[in-house]
């Protein structure tokens, strides 16, 4: 076989029509799962790349990528009213490609297309030269889109470990040592978390952040003090608070410290007078909290950039090793958490 490898090469080894082959490999509908995934490995095995031929760009052009549209995929809870720090993350990566001379397509993913393993039109129809993927998402729906997908892919915001894929990371984990090691040296010993770790990889990696602190210290973690915050099937919100409270509590992200916030008013509960509360993000959509979370900022210009420096270094072929990037952030300090005792 010369030349570059085609669709009707893979047709013709599989005994198939190219309209099925192309089906397969664009994610459509109409072909099994079992002959679709021979589809994908015969097309590995020969180095089959999709759009490839259809590249009319100038020798310069290639070498500076200028001019790449680059697509944006996140599930649609993701840009729901209250957890929009996504959206503000999103515009961020709109602002750094625009100043390198690209272009950004967002699809939103509704929660029929995830459940039916839909891929995305940005994918099904090529439109994109690269990818971002913003906001975990199921494992064998990030499989599925790895697979399909034959060009540069990077998560956003989460990690999977299964997936041969690049991505960047807030620093959750050490963020929320920092943020507990805070209150810790604020006087606070009896400490509480607040986020369903099961949830997240980015929430469970708070939670052991929260944990080593305390261990650090000598401080015991008491079970009746780890609350859930969301519903992991649905996503909605809540808090149901404990019988006996500690003086402080360290929560997952600043959405859920206004949550806790309502919660512990309506129980007779000041901040930060008889309770303290840091969180995580140093971003709050509204809210009667926003502007009062001591918080760790998470750096989203520096996410963004490095998002999209990982993809270009992956098109020039530059990589050879899946790349993790964790992006540090800093400590915010505001007006919902004091010492211990509390000190007017």
């Amino acid at each position: 076989m010369g030349g570059k490898p085609t669709l009707k090469d893979i047709a013709g080894k599989l005994q198939v029509s190219t309209v099925t082959v192309s089906n397969a490999l664009a994610g459509r509908s109409g072909v099994g799962e079992e002959l679709r995934s021979r589809i994908i490995q015969e097309a590995r095995a020969i180095g089959y790349q999709r759009g490839k031929r259809k590249e009319k760009a100038s020798s310069a052009k290639k070498r500076t990528l200028v001019g790449m549209k680059i697509g944006v995929i996140t599930e649609e809870r993701y840009l729901e009213k209250f957890t929009s720090f996504y959206w503000e993350l999103y515009q961020k990566i709109v602002i750094e490609a625009s100043q390198n001379g690209n272009f950004v397509l967002l699809e939103v993913l509704t929660e029929e297309m995830r459940r039916f393993g839909e891929l995305p039109k940005l994918v099904q129809q090529s439109q994109v030269d690269a990818l971002i993927v913003l906001g975990r998402m199921s494992t064998p729906y990030l499989h599925k889109l790895h697979d399909l997908f034959m060009e540069p892919m990077v998560l956003m915001d989460f990690d999977d470990v299964e997936i041969s894929c690049d991505s960047v990371i807030s620093n959750g984990f050490y963020g929320m040592y920092y943020m507990t090691n805070y209150l810790i040296h604020a006087g606070h010993t009896k400490l509480g978390f607040v986020g369903s770790y099961l949830a997240t990889d980015s929430i469970m990696d708070r939670y052991q952040g929260f944990t080593k602190s305390l261990l650090e210290h000598g401080l015991l973690e008491r079970e009746e003090w780890i609350l859930d915050d969301r519903d992991t099937d649905t996503g909605k919100t809540f808090v149901n608070l404990p019988k006996e409270m500690p003086t402080a509590f360290v929560c997952n992200c600043d959405l859920t410290v206004n949550l806790m916030a309502e919660e512990l008013r309506k129980a007779g509960y000041r901040i930060p007078e008889d309770i303290s509360l840091v969180g995580f993000d140093d971003f709050l959509a509204e809210g009667d909290m926003k502007g009062k979370i001591t918080t760790y900022s998470v750096d989203m210009e520096a996410m963004a950039h490095y998002g999209l420096k990982l993809l270009m270094k992956r098109k020039k072929g530059e990589l050879d090793e899946k790349i993790v990037r964790i992006v540090e952030g800093r400590l915010i300090e505001r007006s919902s958490a004091a010492k211990y005792p509390f000190c007017g």
